[in-house]
């Protein structure tokens, strides 16, 4: 069991694109084609954060009803680098929730807890993120082939 948050690596796609319209092509894809929403972009204007999304519910043995589901942020950002257009992917924000229901003083309450990666990383199978990071990066490069 981990008891330290270990770095998730970045994921580095080289594209055949300027970043004007790398940058143009992964917002459709996000807001069109994912319908998501991009909650900020960097000051620089080659750095976008999407709303959190639920990839994948663990609901193995063990689990709370519903499961625990795996959340993320991405955080993409389009660089320029020897000449090529580089499109950096990670994590932004990491966290697993979980829902309870409890009985308390005869009715049906509910308990949410969110757990940060930062702060128990010793409760995540890192293979998810790793997977959910794969696969938008062979996404992002189906783009631009």
């Amino acid at each position: 069991m981990r008891t330290e948050a270990v770095p998730i690596a970045t994921r580095t796609i080289v594209i055949k694109s300027e970043p004007a319209d790398a940058m143009r092509k992964i917002r459709r894809l996000v807001e069109d084609d994912w319908k998501s929403r991009i909650l900020d972009e960097g000051s620089s204007g080659s750095v976008l954060i999407t709303a959190p999304y639920n990839f994948f519910t663990d609901t193995s043995f063990g689990m709370p009803a519903g499961g625990r589901k795996y959340y993320t942020q991405l955080r993409i950002e389009i660089v320029r680098h020897s000449g090529q257009t580089v499109v950096q992917l990670s994590p932004h924000n990491f966290e697993m929730r979980s829902s309870y229901a409890y009985n308390q003083d005869e009715r049906i309450a509910t308990l949410y807890k969110h757990y940060p990666y930062d702060h128990y990383p010793g409760m995540f199978d890192l293979t998810r993120i790793d997977n959910e990071l794969d696969r938008v990066a062979a996404i992002i490069r189906s783009v631009f082939q």
